[in-house]
């Protein structure tokens, strides 16, 4: 019996079964794990902030605005593809840190120069 359930934990732990993942083309949890990480990183924050830690699979206000944004980013970045400098270089995407810069609030005033 204990065999048994060792076998389920292991399988749901380790299992590639995403759940509620509606936006992102990402199917595997070491990748999901990756994509979250970097985006807390981005937003200065922790995953509680957009996920409700007991099923993170449930949605919440903050992950429809996370949904949002990164499909905003993912349409500037198809824009930008299609842009090409002075040198014929393509110009690099955006990513959340671009706006956000390591804080979950985006600067709302732009800073005094000196």
């Amino acid at each position: 019996m204990k065999l048994y359930i060792y076998i389920i934990l292991f399988s749901f732990i380790f299992s590639d079964d995403l759940k509620n993942v509606q936006v992102l083309d990402i199917t595997s949890n070491r990748e999901m794990k990756k994509y979250m990480k970097s985006i807390s990183k981005d937003l200065g924050t922790k995953c509680k902030s957009c996920h409700i830690m007991d099923d993170k699979s449930l949605d919440t206000p903050e992950k429809d605005i996370a949904r949002e944004m990164m499909i905003l980013t993912r349409h500037i970045n198809e824009i930008l593809l299609t842009i090409e400098n002075e040198n014929h270089e393509k110009i690099s995407s955006v990513t959340c840190w671009t706006c956000h810069k390591g804080s979950f609030e985006v600067e709302k005033t732009r800073p005094v120069e000196e």
